[in-house]
C-alpha cells in the first residue's frame, strides 16, 4: 500500500490525476484513478464521459488491490505517457 501511495504522490506532482480509495463490506476494496476532462487527449484509453480511467481495481484482499493498482498505474503511464 505504501509503495502505491508514494508512487502516486510522486507522479501526481507532474501529472495531475484523481484518486479514490473505497472500502465497503459489500464491494470490498476499490481503487480508482482518473483524469478529469481528458478523454479527448487519450482517445484509446478507457473513459467515462470526459474522464479518462487510469486505474480501476477492486478485490477482497487489501494488499492485493493496492499491488494491482500500482502495476496498473505504471502500465498505463508506460502505454500512454511513454514511461513513468
Amino acid at each position: 500500500m505504501n509503495e502505491f501511495l508514494r508512487f502516486f504522490d510522486e507522479k501526481a506532482e507532474d501529472f495531475p490525476m484523481h484518486l479514490d480509495i473505497h472500502y465497503s463490506k459489500i464491494t470490498d476494496w476499490a481503487i480508482y484513478v482518473y483524469k478529469k476532462g481528458c478523454a479527448t487527449d487519450y482517445p484509446n484509453s478507457p473513459h467515462v464521459g470526459e474522464d479518462v480511467i487510469i486505474v480501476s481495481e477492486n478485490d477482497t484482499d487489501m494488499e492485493l488491490v493496492f499491488a494491482k493498482a500500482y502495476v496498473a498505474l505504471k502500465e498505463w503511464l508506460s502505454e500512454y505517457e511513454g514511461g513513468y
